[in-house]
C-alpha cells in the first residue's frame, strides 16, 4: 500500500479546535442541508458546461466523479479566515466550517463506494 504524506493534518487539527459547535447547533438542519447543496452544486454544473472543453473527461459519470471528489478544504479555511482578519466580520465562519466539515465526512464515506464504482465503469467502457 502507497503511504501518501499530508501537511493538512496541522489543519484540519486546527478546525477541529476552532469549531463553532454552538453557531452550528444554531444553524439546524437548514444549515446541513445549505451545507450539502453548496457541495453537490459548486463544482458538478460548472463540469457539465465545460465539459465539451474538456478532453479528459469523456462521459457524465466522469463529470460527475471529478465534480463530486473536489472536496472543500484548505482554501476554504485560509479565506475565510482572511477575510474576518481583513473585514472583522465573523458571521461567514460558522457556515464556510461546517461546509468543511461536511465536506470532510461526506467525501470520506463516498470515497471508497464511488472509486470502486467508477472503476468498474471504466472497466467495462475499456477506457481504463
Amino acid at each position: 500500500m502507497q503511504k501518501i504524506a499530508t501537511n493538512t493534518t496541522p489543519i484540519f487539527t486546527l478546525l477541529g479546535l476552532v469549531a463553532p459547535w454552538k453557531e452550528w447547533m444554531s444553524l439546524g438542519l437548514e444549515g446541513l442541508l445549505v451545507a450539502f447543496l453548496i457541495l453537490l452544486l459548486h463544482r458538478i454544473p460548472i463540469l457539465y458546461l465545460i465539459n465539451p472543453i474538456i478532453p479528459n473527461i469523456r462521459s457524465n459519470l466522469d463529470v460527475l466523479f471529478a465534480g463530486w471528489f473536489g472536496p472543500v478544504g484548505i482554501a476554504a479555511f485560509y479565506y475565510s479566515q482572511f477575510s474576518m482578519i481583513q473585514t472583522g466580520k465573523e458571521e461567514l465562519w460558522p457556515i464556510v466550517s461546517l461546509v468543511i466539515c461536511v465536506s470532510i465526512i461526506l467525501h470520506g464515506i463516498t470515497a471508497t463506494y464511488f472509486t470502486k464504482l467508477y472503476e468498474r465503469y471504466l472497466r467495462k467502457s475499456g477506457n481504463e
